[in-house]
C-alpha cells in the first residue's frame, strides 16, 4: 500500500473548513462506507474511530480528499461523478 501524504493532509485541512459542496461530497461518500464490509470501529458507536481496513485512513477524515475516487475498493465513482 503506496501512502500519499499530500492526500491525507489536504483531507484533513479540507475536513476543517469544506465548502458546501464537499460537505455533501463527504456526506454521500460516508454513506457508501457506513456499509462497507471493510469499514472497522476501533470503538464501538463512536464514528470518530472508524477506519478503512483497505487503506488504513479515518473514514471521517478520508471522504474529504478532493482526489476523484480515492476509495481503494472504487465505490465512490457514482458520488464524484
Amino acid at each position: 500500500m503506496k501512502i500519499n501524504a499530500k492526500q491525507i493532509v489536504t483531507a484533513w485541512i479540507t475536513s476543517f473548513n469544506p465548502t458546501a459542496d464537499e460537505k455533501i461530497m463527504a456526506e454521500k461518500r460516508k454513506e457508501i462506507c457506513a456499509s462497507c464490509p471493510s469499514k472497522k470501529e476501533i470503538l464501538k458507536e463512536q464514528n470518530w474511530s472508524s477506519i478503512c481496513s483497505e487503506c488504513g485512513c479515518p473514514i471521517s477524515k478520508k471522504v474529504f480528499t478532493l482526489d476523484y475516487n480515492p476509495c481503494p475498493l472504487k465505490k465512490w465513482e457514482d458520488v464524484d461523478d
